[in-house]
């Protein structure tokens, strides 16, 4: 199953959306609640479009245990 690509499929794959954020790095995020109860950081683009920001986030290392 591939991830979700906008915020309606990740909806109807059970994730749930928690709150607005800034992460350490600066960038504005939304904090969505997956379908196992994890927290996750995605970006949003204008047009609905979701990724996570792991992938963009240049402070991801120092969040690692």
């Amino acid at each position: 199953m591939a991830f979700p690509k906008t915020i309606e499929e990740l909806k109807a794959a059970g994730y749930r959306f928690e709150n607005d954020a800034r992460c350490k790095c600066g960038e504005p995020i939304e904090w969505w609640k997956t379908p196992r109860g994890k927290m996750m950081p995605m970006e949003v683009d204008a047009g609905g479009f979701v990724e996570s920001h792991w992938a963009n986030c240049t402070e991801a290392a120092s969040f690692r245990r």
